[in-house]
């Protein structure tokens, strides 16, 4: 067994699990020596870095429960992932260490330091059979989107994104669906995000905020979260920047369909469903030709969450 050596004081690392949150671009040189299973959040900055893929974790936050970890090194920014949660739910053995600029956990337990206090260590053993499993099961799941092209997931994933653009995601449901699905590939793009319990309101009043004059902006959000905010295009006429919309219209908030918490209520009363489209608020702000709209079939979208699920029974 091989043990990171760290100095006096810190916990030692025999077999960690490191996530990477927002921001987390520092931590890059201590991700490579220390060579432990890296779970990047889009948001990190190193989610696409070439030399960092072999050690990601590329099938889904469910890989997290197969890699029997005794400790989790948290770089960046509060990360978004499900598994953050349960560190204070139902993994409430696991250490935490935090490495963030942010002056709190985000968590009630762990000990926090700067990310410029990273220490030095040395290589672990890298557990191939671990990433053997990943690669599999990822590999099984792309299989699956490719038999249902026009799942929610699969025309996430098929969405062409240019290089060096940039990238906000918004609400919860785009957040964690990119996160899944989309290409690893380098292209230069910088991912920002919003979400949380008032998330919702303002996103697109947000996305034009922040928009870059030399770079190409693409919004990508859900149907509930564009409806909450219809009135943000009155600044297209004075805003000097490329952008494109995108709605991810799946006719409610299907994301509570998936909250385990939420499966005896009745679905009518927390989903909003509804049938708009949203092709003529487009042309009333005259931005149609910005503005994609993606309506999966819901039948194909619940086959896939269904038989991904499965692949993890």
């Amino acid at each position: 067994e091989t043990t990171a050596v760290q100095p006096a004081g810190t916990p030692a690392f025999r077999k960690p699990l490191v996530i990477l949150g927002g921001h987390a671009q520092r931590a890059r040189d201590f991700v490579l020596r220390l060579n432990a299973p890296v779970y990047a959040e889009p948001l990190s900055g190193l989610r696409e870095d070439p030399a960092l893929q072999p050690l990601m974790i590329t099938s889904g936050e469910r890989m997290i429960a197969r890699g029997n970890f005794d400790r989790v090194i948290r770089i960046g920014n509060v990360p978004a992932l499900r598994f953050w949660r349960d560190l204070d739910e139902t993994r409430t053995e696991l250490p935490v260490t935090h490495y963030s600029d942010l002056p709190f956990p985000g968590l009630t337990r762990g000990e926090l330091h700067p990310i410029d206090a990273l220490p030095d260590v040395e290589p672990l053993a890298r557990d191939d059979e671990f990433f053997a499993r990943d690669r599999e099961q990822a590999a099984r799941f792309a299989q699956l989107l490719d038999a249902e092209p026009q799942s929610e997931l699969a025309l996430l994933r098929a969405l062409d994104i240019p290089q060096n653009a940039r990238v906000y995601l918004g609400n919860s449901l785009p957040i964690r669906e990119w996160d899944l699905v989309a290409s690893r590939e380098p292209r230069g793009i910088t991912i920002e995000a919003n979400r949380g319990a008032n998330g919702i309101d303002g996103q697109l009043s947000t996305f034009f905020g922040q928009c870059d004059p030399a770079r190409e902006n693409i919004c990508i959000l859900g149907d509930l979260t564009v409806l909450y905010d219809l009135n943000a295009p009155w600044i297209v006429p004075q805003l000097d920047a490329n952008f494109r919309i995108v709605i991810l219209n799946n006719r409610g908030g299907r994301i509570f369909e998936r909250v385990a918490s939420l499966r005896a209520m009745n679905k009518q009363l927390i989903v909003n469903e509804h049938a708009i489209r949203f092709d003529a608020w487009a042309r009333m702000f005259g931005i149609e030709d910005r503005v994609t709209e993606l309506v999966p079939d819901l039948e194909a979208t619940r086959r896939v969450w269904a038989r991904y699920d499965e692949l993890w029974a």
